[in-house]
């Protein structure tokens, strides 16, 4: 007689020829790295200069993102492969052209693909070179889905100023961040480091004497030298020898990757893309459970190295043993390398599963290290043995993966603003006027048996003067408004309750709002 374990293998084992069959990939959230690009200069926070754009997307960059379009396609459009691993996108059963919907031979549109971007040069660049490895030029003569005279298929790629980005850039605008890496410069392992790294840095300073040669630097001694010797960019450097260039880029990389452990970042630069990615695959889901077939199935991130790692970390990737493997948690992503979340589903109805049951929904990490490389399968902590058999191994159930990625995510930017203490982003100066002039409602209702009506007023008047005034204009706004809505010694009592909520002080409702907000203590 079997034991209960040897049983349920068995089972498992008898089902999984079925299940492979009915798996079929509902949607994908890609999150790829940038091509080549020229010298950046950075600070010791992963900050860059004022300079708009930043370094430019360098030729060879282009190649390098197409190329792992080309593979992305491979893997997800193309029926001929994806077919045999089935890993294809529900659009391309339609077909593989971008364009209008219901023309022919187009599977892929703005009502099922959503590309994003940092605002930076080289990575709207590398979107879009990444989405012409997917979506390559038409030879067709120009017809109702092509107008291009190349014959190019043009996806657009969404962006936003990079002051307000914590979707991509988290990483430069978190306060609390920077003060746990300061405190790790400050700390034992760093000190342990700069004196084991000293006969390497030493030598390097020698033969440029005009260099930082600062452990804290070390990044930008890094890329001066790999990008002139790899791509002829960039001030002249000497010419190391391999081993000693290898020495100069394993010090660069475990500076770069121990900055983005997650004992040190926690959720802060990749929960707000977590929470996205959670956001997208409920939605897919339920979309699909219905039948309904205009759903964001193909969706990108255009960003950087810090996007993934950051992201990498919010899921606690460096502290599960199962994933120790994977090469990203101690060497940087290679140019143009990708990360996807795959969603998959199993008609669970065709195998005679309870219907409880039907259908199941799979989550699956992979990455391509690297447009040559092949891809592989990150081992995700909700891993399950059902989810395993289901889809390969490493995989989550989706309600297990919503459980375990949803309790990391900072589902609204009110949240990421609280954690890491940013006032200056224009979400987060809404979020601290709403929460005190909410607290001054609330407080102001208590005393006025009027009840002094609803917060949707204030919200609308707070975050219309937000977006297209700015703070200079918000104090005297806000008190108009107040003086509007409330009248009397409903406006007195809101007034009060807002110095409360604010740590007390003197002044009106306006300008005691501004003091709170500003924790420099500057007049605006």
């Amino acid at each position: 007689m079997f034991t209960g374990k040897l049983a349920a293998l068995i089972c498992i084992a008898a089902l999984q020829a079925v299940l492979d069959s009915d798996a079929a990939l509902v949607a994908v959230y890609s999150v790829q790295r940038h091509g080549a690009r020229n010298v950046l200069p950075k600070g010791i926070f992963l900050t860059e200069d004022d300079l708009i754009g930043g370094p430019t997307l360098l030729p060879q960059g282009q190649l390098q993102t197409y190329n792992a379009g080309i593979s992305f396609r491979t893997r997800y459009l193309n029926i001929t492969t994806c077919g045999a691993t089935s890993t294809c996108l529900p659009g391309s059963g339609n077909g593989t052209k971008y364009g209008v919907f219901n023309q022919p031979g187009v599977g892929f549109g703005n009502f099922n693909t959503f590309v994003r971007s940092s605002s930076l040069d080289r990575a709207i660049l590398s979107g879009q070179c990444f989405f012409n490895g997917i979506f390559p030029p038409d030879p067709t003569a120009p017809t109702n889905t092509s107008y291009m005279p190349t014959g190019e298929q043009v996806i657009p790629v969404y962006t936003q100023i990079d002051a307000e980005d914590i979707l991509i850039r988290a990483y430069t605008k978190c306060s609390t961040y920077q003060t746990r890496l300061l405190t790790w410069y400050n700390g034992p392992e760093f000190s342990a480091k700069i004196v084991e790294s000293e006969t390497l840095r030493r030598q390097v300073q020698m033969q440029m004497p005009g260099m930082d040669t600062t452990l804290p630097n070390w990044w930008n001694v890094y890329d001066a030298i790999n990008v002139y010797r790899t791509y002829n960019v960039g001030n002249p450097v000497p010419n190391f020898t391999q081993s000693v260039f290898n020495q100069i880029q394993d010090l660069a990389y475990w500076l770069e990757t121990s900055k983005m452990r997650s004992n040190l970042t926690g959720n802060l630069l990749g929960g707000v893309a977590l929470a996205d990615l959670t956001n997208y695959f409920r939605l897919a889901a339920t979309a699909s459970s219905n039948g309904l077939q205009t759903f964001y199935e193909l969706l990108s991130l255009s960003g950087h190295y810090n996007t993934q790692l950051g992201l990498i970390a919010a899921l606690e990737l460096d502290t599960w043993t199962p994933a120790q493997g994977f090469t990203w948690l101690r060497s940087l992503p290679k140019l143009a390398a990708v990360l996807v979340f795959e969603l998959h589903v199993i008609d669970a109805a065709a195998v005679a599963l309870p219907a409880g049951s039907r259908p199941s929904f799979f989550v699956r990490l992979v990455y391509q290290d690297g447009p040559a490389a092949p891809y592989g399968t990150v081992p995700l902590p909700c891993m399950t043995t059902a989810a395993a058999v289901a889809l390969s191994p490493g995989a989550c159930t989706l309600s297990d993966f919503l459980s375990y990625a949803s309790a990391r995510a900072l589902n609204d930017s009110q949240a990421w603003c609280t954690a890491c203490n940013n006032s200056v982003l224009n979400a987060c100066v809404v979020a601290k006027y709403d929460g005190a002039l909410a607290a001054a409602e609330a407080a102001a209702a208590r005393d006025d048996s009027g009840g002094g009506g609803g917060i949707e007023p204030w919200k609308i008047a707070v975050s219309v003067v937000v977006t297209f005034v700015g703070t200079v204009l918000l104090s005297a706004a806000a008190a108009a408004v107040a003086f509007w809505f409330h009248g009397g010694r409903s406006r007195r009592d809101a007034e009060a309750a807002a110095m409360r909520q604010c740590g007390g002080g003197v002044g009106n409702l306006a300008t005691q709002l501004v003091l709170c907000e500003d924790g420099w203590g500057r007049a605006i």
